[in-house]
């Protein structure tokens, strides 16, 4: 574990503490809309992940997707503390923990999709598209064995049992590395019309792929706002009513192991991250995506 990780475990409960004295003077507001971002929950992490759920309970309200389209909408105040859980890439283990774990507990989640990978339909070519496109430039044997895509059916049946899907766009492509209009409709509305129309849903939620402020651009923000309501970075920091629909910051709730497994965060460190901690870091690449929002 790096050493920063073990320093924040070990302020954890000094960064609790600061920000209570903060809201008790009145510097920060006491009211926190913060989202996750968890990718494939391997079978040997799935306890961990439950257990996980069930801390975060105990101090976060974990809001549905249609409670943070209120929120970020100005409908619905914002009020208390507030999280709400997402998935990216579309793997397989994210029906499975859906219907063993999240749907036990109550909680609705966003699965964004990239649809040209909900098409593959052998786990070889699943894990060549993963080798090709969501993790780039890795061999095959990099990619774990148990990694596949989930499905048209299987996005149906999480519509049925009341959760959200959301565009992660059509190859994984890092949307700053499209430079024409073409590139970019492609990426963002070719492939978000395609699970639309096979489902016959409407899709209002898009994260980019990546995260990070160098794999977006604002001609991708021009395109992705004409489509989506909601655009989503893997950005950290807080959702306040001052941050715009089209740059909701998520929290990474996972890391990955040099096998490419991923691993849940400590709870300590989750919650460090969760209080704010690392949120200078990304403080200007927040900044230039809020400009380009208010350019648009």
């Amino acid at each position: 574990m790096p050493m920063h990780h073990k320093l924040l475990m070990f302020f954890y409960p000094v960064f609790i503490l600061i920000r209570k004295f903060a809201v008790m003077l009145r510097i920060i507001s006491p009211n926190r809309l913060r989202v996750l971002i968890y990718h494939d929950i391997p079978a040997v992490e799935e306890a961990r992940f439950e257990a996980q759920l069930r801390w975060l309970t105990k101090y976060w309200n974990i809001i549905s997707p249609a409670e943070l389209e209120a929120i970020m909408l100005g409908k619905s105040p914002l009020v208390g503390d507030n999280l709400l859980i997402t998935f990216d890439d579309g793997l397989i283990s994210n029906r499975v923990v859906a219907e063993k774990i999240l749907n036990p507990l109550g909680i609705k989640a966003i699965f964004f999709v990239i649809s040209d990978f909900v098409k593959i339909e052998t786990p070889l070519e699943s894990r060549q598209f993963i080798a090709k496109h969501i993790i780039p430039n890795s061999r095959l044997s990099d990619i774990p064995k148990a990694w596949k895509n989930m499905r048209l059916s299987d996005l149906s049946a999480l519509i049925d049992q009341g959760h959200t899907i959301g565009h992660h766009t059509k190859l994984h492509s890092r949307l700053s590395d499209c430079l024409t209009d073409d590139e970019l409709e492609d990426e963002l509305v070719g492939g978000s019309k395609y699970i639309s129309t096979q489902l016959g849903i409407d899709i209002n939620h898009f994260a980019y792929t990546f995260g990070d402020i160098e794999s977006f651009s604002e001609a991708a923000l021009t395109v992705a706002k004409c489509n989506f309501q909601f655009i989503y970075s893997g950005l950290r920091g807080n959702n306040s009513h001052e941050v715009s629909p089209l740059s909701i910051r998520r929290d990474a709730a996972a890391y990955q192991l040099s096998d490419n497994e991923y691993r849940v965060f400590n709870n300590k460190l989750l919650g460090a991250f969760l209080e704010g901690a690392a949120d200078f870091h990304y403080k200007i690449s927040n900044k230039i995506l809020d400009s380009w929002c208010e350019k648009n």
